[in-house]
């Protein structure tokens, strides 16, 4: 169906007609991929934070000094991390790391230049759902010692996240529900207009 035909007083148009082009416009300017919130970013890249990244997919810690910056990220029953020169954002290399979650040693192991892993232990994981874990770490890279000390939240943000979809999903249903409302009023327009229209024609 012509836009232009579609409110001609002299063609005759059912309902159901005038719904569905409205439909098919309002399915044009108002894709759903522009009606989604936005999505959440679930990759790796390093936070200014000195904590868990809020909104992140994975718990993590960010700690730095003049010297280093070290990046854990908890993934499953593994940390990783990654550690820097504070100034020039370049992987250490030839890094030794002692890492101590709440006063007791984790053993590492390298990973790759920088890179460390290490095993989350079970016991703090249960311990520890919803409180920090105290971290600290001593790196050496030749002459240079530094002791980096901060916290791990393993509180995933779960709730953060279902509570960030739900007020996406409202809003996206919200504009819905307006767009609907929109082209019910064009829709009734659009039918007043031709039945006025209709009928100054017949009086004529």
């Amino acid at each position: 169906m012509k836009l232009e035909t579609l409110f001609n007083p002299t063609v005759k148009q059912p309902v159901w007609a005038v719904l569905s082009t409205f439909a098919v416009c309002l399915a044009l300017a108002f894709p759903p991929a522009t009606l989604a919130g936005p999505g959440h970013d679930h990759g790796d890249e390093h936070s200014s934070d000195a904590s868990s990244s809020e909104g992140s997919a994975s718990p993590r810690f960010v700690i730095s000094s003049d010297l280093f910056e070290a990046v854990g990220i908890v993934k499953g029953k593994t940390i990783e991390i990654f550690i820097d020169h504070a100034n020039t954002n370049a992987p250490v290399e030839n890094a030794t790391l002692e890492l101590e979650l709440n006063g007791n040693k984790v053993p590492v192991e390298l990973h790759a230049v920088g890179e460390f892993d290490a095993v989350l232990p079970e016991a703090l994981t249960k311990e520890h759902s919803e409180t920090p874990i105290s971290v600290a770490m001593t790196i050496t890279a030749g002459d240079q010692v530094d002791l980096l000390a901060g916290e791990l939240t393993l509180a995933h943000n779960d709730e953060h996240h279902a509570e960030a979809d739900a007020h996406s999903h409202g809003l996206e249903y919200a504009l819905y529900g307006l767009a609907a409302l929109l082209l019910l009023g064009l829709v009734v327009f659009g039918l007043k207009w031709r039945k006025k229209q209709l009928i100054a024609k017949g009086g004529k």
